[in-house]
């Protein structure tokens, strides 16, 4: 284990993200949802438990199964049941994550940040050619008419930028 995660483990199985799983379900065990207002479950739902994940998201594609049981221990933590009760959602978790402007509350989808937590390293490929990413990535693949060869004919466009 280094920083939380698995080395060396593949990032497609689902025991390689059960120690955040696990991380999310030891967190929210020592807090007991029925004392909390819905204010403060959602500061807590917003600034705590969304961000424990974010080192992992920021680096792997989470599998679909993995996401939908994470944005399921936090519906039933918003909504002040736990794993042993539940309790009646009275709004979904779509209309909880949409803005406030448009009805929500401004929950992160998971799936769309780890997205996007991904997509800012192909940004950072882009942009900054002298950082270390860049050339650590360089060394690891081929460059090969300004894009990286990943293998088998698979091609990253790193063209443009400064």
């Amino acid at each position: 284990m280094y920083l939380g995660l698995p080395i060396g483990g593949n990032p497609w199985s689902l025991e390689f993200w059960e120690p955040i799983v696990n991380r999310i379900k030891s967190r929210l065990s020592g807090w007991n949802s029925r004392f909390l207002s819905f204010g403060g479950r959602l500061i807590l739902l917003k600034s705590v438990l969304t961000s424990l994940s974010v080192y992992a998201l920021s680096f792997f594609k989470a599998p679909s199964g993995i996401i939908s049981s994470i944005e399921s221990l936090l519906n039933n933590f918003f909504w002040g049941g736990s794993e042993d009760c539940r309790k009646i959602t009275w709004i979904g978790w779509n209309t909880l994550c949409s803005k406030k402007e448009h009805g929500g509350l401004g929950v992160r989808k998971l799936k769309e940040f780890n997205v996007t937590l991904l997509g800012k390293w192909c940004w950072r490929m882009v942009v900054y050619r002298e950082g270390l990413w860049y050339h650590v990535l360089v060394a690891r693949y081929s460059k090969v008419g300004g894009r990286l060869e990943v293998g088998a004919g698979v091609f990253f466009v790193v063209a443009g930028g400064r």
